[in-house]
């Protein structure tokens, strides 16, 4: 009603403009939107209320870098508002600092889906990607003209092609990572400087025409859904295919208005959506997660999992999950199967507890990149020494560790634990400012992210 304003990306300036005013005269007093609308002018604020709190697009990478979780416990306090944060999958942060209302039960009581684990160290390689208890599954979903949820949080065809003949790899030559195979557009992208290049009918180095792709992404997995389940329909959702204004609410509405159907793609699958007829959710490779060198590895792989559980079952029919993975006894994974939110996170607030990490600490990320390797790693070093002269008494110091190329720029991090947050974030400031100022550094750019996520 008139009551509402809507505050997001894809308004002009003219409609921003109207909503933003409406919500600052008081004419409109409820606003709802994404990150950015948390710094919403709503006049006479008493709530605030953050949806899958866990997040982590609610973090602002780019500048201005800020996490609109941080921003709306501020503003609640400032104007004595009530901040209320949902989620079924809390962060540790959120879990050991807010007074907590737990909600166990499902809406109309329904109970939750139970979540069966593949271990793919047992699987025949050449099955492929999804394991023969998966295809079984989908196919019953088939029969019973119902729907599944497919998610592998990976896009393209292929993450990477080889030459069989010769070894040739094909990888960014802006950045030292692999070309994506995309198949529908016969191209090889690079997902972090969008390089583009055709995809080739044989390898430059010998020219053979034996090229080997390897691994798989949502653009393979739909093949094979597509080839597997026909005629029932199969829905891509990632952003390949969301990319286009108004995409991405136009493959959801065609999935749920298909009298069945798989829906495959990314994490996107599992935000939120409720579709009653989803009878089977399926991750493929539910591990990927974990590889990455982050702390909060862990935590992500659980929400990941059992937010795509939550996505199944919700009608009257039930539903199952099969989670594909070569680490069942990963404590994340394991967790997640027995919708277990509150044994994941005691487990987890004692691992960060014993390794200082967030919500023991405070993490400050300070990053230098520049196109001759010598000058970043002079400049990390020397940020580093300086650094370690002024941080405040109990600073962890780790670095310069090198990160890979992107664009063209060599790249150091460097990352402090501090338990004195200000005194850390001053400490900073004030060495990154000089060195800044340095012209024997004017290549080397400087970047400092406080509480990254």
């Amino acid at each position: 009603g008139d009551r509402f304003a809507v505050l997001h990306s894809a308004l002009s300036a003219g409609e921003r403009y109207d909503e933003w005013r409406r919500l600052r005269s008081g004419e409109a007093s409820v606003c709802v939107g994404p990150r950015s609308a948390v710094f919403a002018p709503v006049r006479d604020l008493g709530l605030i209320v953050i949806d899958e709190e866990h997040d982590a697009s609610y973090k602002q990478e780019g500048d201005p870098t800020y996490d609109a979780r941080a921003v709306a416990r501020k503003r609640a306090a400032d104007r004595g508002a009530v901040l209320v944060a949902g989620t079924a999958t809390p962060r540790p942060e959120t879990w050991l600092e807010l007074p907590r209302l737990e909600l166990p039960r499902r809406v109309d009581g329904l109970r939750m889906p139970p979540v069966r684990l593949v271990d793919m160290r047992d699987a025949d390689p050449r099955s492929g990607p999804i394991h023969p208890d998966t295809w079984e599954a989908l196919e019953g979903v088939r029969r019973a003209g119902a729907k599944a949820i497919v998610m592998i949080n990976r896009r393209g065809f292929s993450p990477w092609l080889t030459c069989r003949s010769c070894g040739h790899h094909w990888s960014c030559p802006n950045c030292d990572v692999s070309l994506i195979v995309h198949r529908h557009s016969g191209r090889l992208v690079c997902h972090h400087c969008a390089h583009v290049e055709p995809a080739p009918r044989a390898c430059p180095e010998c020219a053979s025409t034996t090229l080997s792709r390897a691994g798989a992404g949502t653009e393979r997995i739909e093949a094979l859904l597509s080839e597997r389940l026909a005629p029932m329909p199969v829905f891509r959702l990632d952003s390949d295919t969301a990319a286009r204004r108004g995409a991405h609410a136009r493959i959801l509405a065609r999935f749920g208005e298909a009298p069945s159907g798989v829906l495959v793609g990314t994490q996107m699958v599992a935000k939120g959506h409720d579709f009653p007829e989803v009878t089977l959710s399926t991750i493929l490779d539910a591990d990927a997660t974990l590889r990455f060198p982050d702390f909060r590895a862990e935590e992500r792989t659980f929400a990941m999992v059992a937010q795509l559980a939550g996505r199944s079952g919700r009608g009257e029919a039930g539903g199952g999950v099969i989670v594909q993975t070569l680490a069942p006894q990963a404590s994340s994974i394991e967790h997640a199967a027995r919708h277990d939110s509150a044994g994941f996170l005691a487990g987890e607030l004692g691992r960060r507890h014993l390794l200082r990490y967030p919500p023991f600490s405070h993490l400050v990320r300070i990053g230098l990149s520049a196109e001759q390797e010598a000058r970043v790693e002079t400049a990390a070093a020397t940020v580093a020494k300086e650094l370690l002269e002024v941080l405040p008494e109990g600073s962890d110091l780790l670095g310069p560790a090198p990160m890979f190329r992107v664009r063209n720029r060599h790249r150091r991090r460097i990352l402090i634990k501090a338990s004195d947050r200000d005194g850390t974030v001053t400490a900073v400031r004030e060495v990154v400012e000089r060195r800044a100022a340095d012209r024997s550094l004017r290549e080397v750019s400087i970047g400092v992210d406080v509480d990254p996520q």
